[in-house]
Formats: C-alpha cells, sequence, structure tokens
C-alpha cells in the first residue's frame, strides 16, 4: 500500500503515461470513492497509487495504453505494470459495463456466424447423429451378408455360423458406438451454446 496525495498521484499517473490533473482526478476519485477510498492526514486527502493504477488500467472508459509500458518514477513501477487484474473491483461499473460489452461482442458474433452459416444448430447436430448411427446400422447388416459368403469361399466356413457371428460383433460394435455418441449428443445439448470459435 503507497499512500499518496492527490496531487502527488495526478503527477505519478502523467509519468505514466496516464496524462491526469489533479482537479480531474479529484472528480475521478470521487465518482469512484466505493471502490478507491480516501484516507486523509490533516488537511491532505491520500489515495493507494497501487490500487488507484490498476483501477484505472481495468477502466474501459480510459484509454491508457502507454500506462504498462513507461517507466515510472516510482521505485516498484515494474512491479505494478505485472499485477494482474484487482479481484478488489470485480463488482464495480467498470466490470459490469465491460462484461456487457463482451456480451455484446458475443452475440453479435453469433448473429454474424448463423448468416454465414458456420454454426450448426444442436438439433440439427443431434437428428444427424441419430441419422449416422441407423445409416451405419443398415449398412452393416448389408456388408454381413456378402462377406458371410466371402469367408465361406475364402476359409471354407460355414455361411450361416459366420453370418451370425458377424451379426453379433457388427451388433455389439454399434451399439459401443451408438452409446459413446448418444453420450456426446446428451453433453451438448446440455452445454449452453458457445460462440465460434471459443
Amino acid at each position: 500500500m503507497m499512500l499518496v496525495s492527490i496531487s502527488d498521484a495526478a503527477a505519478r499517473l502523467t509519468a505514466l503515461g496516464d496524462k491526469v490533473d489533479r482537479t480531474t482526478l479529484s472528480r475521478y476519485l470521487k465518482q469512484h470513492a466505493a471502490t478507491l477510498p480516501l484516507s486523509v492526514a490533516g488537511r491532505e486527502r491520500l489515495v493507494d497509487f497501487e490500487d488507484l493504477v490498476a483501477h484505472r488500467r481495468e477502466n474501459i472508459r480510459i484509454s491508457t495504453p502507454t500506462l504498462d509500458a513507461v517507466a515510472s518514477p516510482v521505485a516498484d513501477a515494474s512491479a505494478l505494470s505485472q499485477r494482474k487484474p484487482s479481484p478488489r473491483f470485480a463488482g464495480s461499473e467498470i466490470d459490469a459495463t465491460g462484461r456487457l460489452r463482451m456480451a455484446q461482442a458475443r452475440d453479435a458474433e453469433l448473429d454474424l456466424a448463423e448468416r454465414l452459416k458456420q454454426v450448426t444448430p444442436v438439433s440439427e447436430v443431434d437428428r444427424a447423429g441419430r441419422d449416422a448411427i441407423a445409416l451405419m446400422r443398415a449398412a452393416m447388416e448389408r456388408a454381413v451378408e456378402g462377406e458371410a459368403d466371402r469367408l465361406n469361399l475364402r476359409y471354407g466356413w460355414d455361411a450361416r455360423v459366420a453370418r451370425l457371428a458377424l451379426k453379433e460383433f457388427a451388433r455389439v460394435g454399434i451399439d459401443v458406438f451408438h452409446r459413446e455418441v448418444m453420450k456426446e449428443l446428451d453433453a451438448m445439448r446440455q452445454r449452453p451454446e458457445e460462440a465460434p470459435g471459443a
């Protein structure tokens, strides 16, 4: 915790590349008093400079691309630039506005992907999976007949016994495949719809 006066905080922020004067910073602190409390020492009002930098870095209304890049006269400026977003401001208006904009962007991406036919509704995937299982079952049953006759000719196996064995083999394999596909389809149906590329 590094408590500094508002004037000193404005000078330090300006040195970091976030150009702000004392009056503007005072209004900013008043507006965000819930997340940036001030301390009083005599006539001076003090603010935690590290929290102030983190708060302004997370504020989507402030464009400060150089805040992390510019060297600071503060001894631990490199530590400030390495800090991750503070969970302290997680319930603030800034965070809510950021989440709203991200949700709007995600909805716009999904709308665009739907118009470009880049997404497939879960119901269509579900129907296609069920159809694929039925088609595979029918194809295996047709293949068993011809394969039983080939085994009879090639190895001298009784075609009737080979047909029964192949049908059982196909049934077990398709049942395992069916179970796995249905499990995946059920899981897909229960997951919330995701934006493309997410």
